[in-house]
């Protein structure tokens, strides 16, 4: 099966710093930034021949330049680099006390903020801290130095004097929530995601995600939902990034012998009876609305649910007002989509799918998507399908989406003959 292809990077500096022990460490004196001897050196003032440089000249300038090249590299790894066990004082500086000129967006909760961090832009999010604070740099320098295209990077962290965890992260430019895309206040009808393949490059994104968080970083996200995905880019190019990597972990939401295999959701042993459900409305699986702990089948289930919103531009939960009635009626997007899936000859599903679309996506395509997220928000936390697999069939969609506007693009290319023949 065909997949997207992935770019990822979890690394350690150990391994770097052992291998330039193992090499001399010599200063360069006849090469260039490439390793080469420049004309202009030659004394002469002619331009050296083919014959110029003996083999013993060219094994010096090569071993000259891997030692060039150890150098900087071990010149590098002295300085601090992020991610970095930050100080409050830091980030109190850098958010000038948490002022209300340095909060994420205008009207943001007092939650998130936007600053600078030894030169990199951050956002920066509070969190309650649930776990020795002593833990948290073991945990940071495990998952800071974990990298993937489709994640906001990690800068840091630190923690408050009254017990407030604060994490720094990568301040993607120009990014978007995923949900003010898909429903924007000013303009509803109109969406920047109006293509079958858009919403499925941004889904197979999110989908390579979460399946490296669980295999990859071996944690639990637990803030999936549309607002927590960014969709960077302009056109044919935007892609997802997903935020708040690690939150759950280092804030210590998740059990201290977490497997994430979902087959049993226990309750922290620590503070279990005053426990606060951590999550979003609408993508919060069944267990842990219970007050189960977060697993990698309840990310799953938040999957499922946004998978169920790029289809259908909807809500995870919306409440309309029933004139005949007077009340509000609840609407779940799980129960809508299961209802349209269940309407034979697929007249059900072209009523559900978002009309934004128009007719961008082949109907069969709707279906299989649909199909795939109502598996993953199975009220059975074991009856939902491995990260893993779902990544791969979302990946298939994806290529398949490509195909298909490839075939049914409007050609561009053409010249028309006027003259005579």
């Amino acid at each position: 099966m065909v997949g997207v292809r992935r770019h990822q990077m979890c690394k350690t500096k150990s391994a770097t710093a052992t291998s330039m022990a193992r090499s001399p460490a010599t200063t360069p004196t006849t090469a260039t930034a490439h390793g080469r001897r420049s004309p202009r050196a030659n004394t002469n003032g002619s331009h050296p021949g083919p014959t110029s440089y003996s083999t013993s000249s060219a094994a010096a300038l090569s071993t000259s330049s891997s030692s060039a090249a150890s150098s900087l590299q071990a010149l590098k790894d002295s300085l601090p680099d992020l991610p970095l066990l930050l100080t409050f004082a830091e980030l109190a500086a850098a958010t000038k006390n948490f002022s209300p000129a340095h909060r994420l967006a205008p009207g943001s909760s007092t939650n998130s903020f936007r600053c600078a961090l030894r030169g990199h832009p951050a956002a920066v999010f509070r969190r309650a801290l649930r776990r020795d604070p002593a833990e948290v740099s073991a945990r940071l320098a495990v998952l800071g130095h974990c990298h993937h295209a489709a994640i906001a990077r990690l800068y840091g962290a630190a923690a408050s004097p009254d017990g407030t965890l604060f994490l720094a992260y990568e301040l993607v430019p120009g990014a978007a929530p995923l949900s003010s895309l898909l429903r924007g206040a000013n303009n509803p009808s109109f969406t920047p995601l109006a293509s079958w393949h858009s919403r499925l490059r941004l889904a197979a994104d999110a989908c390579d995600a979460l399946s490296y968080v669980h295999l990859q970083a071996g944690t639990v996200h637990n803030r999936l939902s549309s607002s927590s995905v960014l969709v960077c880019g302009q056109g044919a190019l935007l892609r997802a990034k997903l935020a708040h990597f690690g939150s759950a972990d280092l804030a210590g939401e998740l059990p201290d012998d977490e497997s994430g295999d979902g087959k049993e959701a226990r309750q922290r042993r620590t503070g279990s009876r005053g426990r606060r459900i951590e999550g979003t409305r609408g993508y919060m699986a069944p267990e842990l609305t219970a007050g189960g702990s977060p697993t990698r089948r309840s990310d799953v289930f938040a999957l499922g649910v946004l998978l169920l919103e790029l289809v259908s531009g909807q809500e995870p939960v919306r409440y309309e007002f029933n004139k005949a009635t007077g009340d509000y009626e609840r609407t779940s997007l799980i129960e809508s989509a299961s209802a349209a899936s269940a309407t034979g000859g697929g007249e059900g599903m072209r009523q559900w799918v978002d009309r934004r679309l128009k007719d961008s996506f082949p109907i069969d395509a709707a279906e299989a998507l649909t199909t795939l997220a109502l598996q993953c928000v199975s009220k059975d936390p074991a009856a939902r399908p491995e990260m893993s697999w779902v990544a791969a069939k979302v990946s298939k969609l994806f290529l398949e989406a490509q195909d298909w506007a490839d075939k049914f693009r409007v050609p561009t290319d053409i010249s028309i003959s006027m003259a005579p023949r």
